[in-house]
């Protein structure tokens, strides 16, 4: 009886060392054609949002994680500064269009007409003089007015600084900082309007005695009565030159408002929504960020080990799990291998060559994209989700 115990467990051990073989043979012969890494997330574009002109909004129509499509309307900035800067522009064209078609119908004056012309042209340079007595005073009231803002702004500044030190110490209401940053950015921008007006004068100054010199020389012209002619061609190619820049300026008005209207670049998802109705933006303000989610604009970023690397090819078929949907498995290939580790393009990468060196595995950034599939069956993939890519290599 204790021989055929003996018998039985010889049996059960052989039994059981075959199956412990067979199982990490099969396990061996399953994966040596495939590598496989936990470190991988769902990527893809990200779209952000940044007005081209500043402005107040008027009226923000969409909120976040709403679905949009390419060109609909995403906010609206006060259009009324860019509607008066295209009127202003377009009243500049036709003045200097007016002005030329005068020029070019003018003929050389006849010395007959010298004293008329003269007398003419002395009215319009007092005409010009009494404009720029204008033009001065509204400078001279400009001047002052950005003192006094200047004067305001400082107190303003002590103010907020006042109320922080206050804050800090619980003497006042995160309300009355809150209030304290307001006034000190409401009278910031009134500082600076002021400033823009009080330069946009000095420039309209500048340009009304240059051109009271340019009448008096031509009155003194006009006395002679010589060279009239050529002085009417340099006139009419000046002018001309005048008409070229104002048709600029009135297309770049144009465009200005047409930027009051932001409007989707892609189809996708408004996400980190920063914005509401009645702030003031800047150009180049980061507002918020557009996530088109359909299969062509994501795809798969995998750390592989550099030792895993080896046999890793693009084209080659990969399975891809998804930790949001247990069970799923998706289809995609191996689109390429980045020029670099992770650590190479680092913010700070590594400096092997100070101190002691410790050798480290380095891991490379592998994009997998996915297989055209029906769209519908894809599943709800989001920016940064957790992801296992498994790459057949043979």
């Amino acid at each position: 009886m204790a021989v055929d115990l003996k018998k039985y467990k010889f049996i059960a051990v052989v039994a059981a060392t075959l199956f412990v073989v067979s199982g990490a043979g099969g396990y061996y012969l399953q994966t040596r054609n495939q590598v496989s890494t936990d470190d991988a997330a769902v990527d893809g574009h990200i779209y952000t949002i940044t007005p081209r002109v500043s402005g107040y909004v008027n009226q923000v129509f969409v909120d976040d994680n709403q679905f949009v499509k390419r060109g609909d309307p995403l906010l609206e900035l006060d259009p009324v500064p860019y509607e008066v800067a295209l009127a202003q522009a377009k009243a500049t064209l036709a003045q200097n269009r007016f002005t030329l078609t005068s020029l070019q119908l003018g003929v050389p004056l006849q010395l007959s007409q010298t004293v008329e012309q003269v007398r003419g042209a002395e009215g319009r340079l007092e005409s010009l003089r009494k404009t720029l007595d204008q033009l001065l005073q509204e400078e001279h009231a400009a001047d002052q007015n950005v003192k006094q803002l200047q004067a305001q702004y400082h107190l303003a500044a002590l103010e907020l600084e006042r109320q922080k030190s206050l804050r800090k110490s619980g003497a006042v209401s995160q309300q009355a900082l809150d209030n304290a940053v307001s006034a000190y950015d409401a009278m910031q921008a009134q500082l600076r309007a002021a400033q823009a007006r009080l330069g946009a004068v000095k420039e309209q100054r500048a340009s009304q005695e240059s051109e009271i010199r340019s009448r008096q020389a031509d009155v003194a012209l006009a006395a002679t009565g010589k060279e009239q002619a050529e002085i009417k061609a340099r006139e009419t190619d000046a002018q001309q030159a005048k008409v070229a820049l104002a048709q600029a300026q009135v297309k770049e008005a144009e465009l200005n408002l047409s930027y009051t209207t932001i409007r989707s670049p892609t189809n996708g998802y408004v996400t980190r929504k920063r914005i509401e109705a009645g702030q003031f933006v800047s150009s180049g303000q980061q507002l918020f960020a557009m996530v088109p989610l359909d299969r062509r604009d994501v795809w798969i970023t995998a750390n592989f080990k550099e030792t895993e690397l080896t046999d890793v090819r693009p084209g080659q078929r990969v399975d891809i799990s998804v930790d949001t949907f247990p069970g799923i498995t998706l289809k995609g290939k191996v689109d390429s291998v980045m020029a670099g580790t992770g650590a190479a393009f680092s913010l700070f990468p590594p400096e092997n060559a100070t101190g002691n060196f410790v050798k480290v595995v380095q891991r490379v950034p592998v994009k997998i994209t996915l297989n055209a599939t029906d769209e519908k069956a894809l599943p709800a993939l989001r920016i940064g989700m957790s992801v296992v890519p498994t790459i057949y290599v043979r």
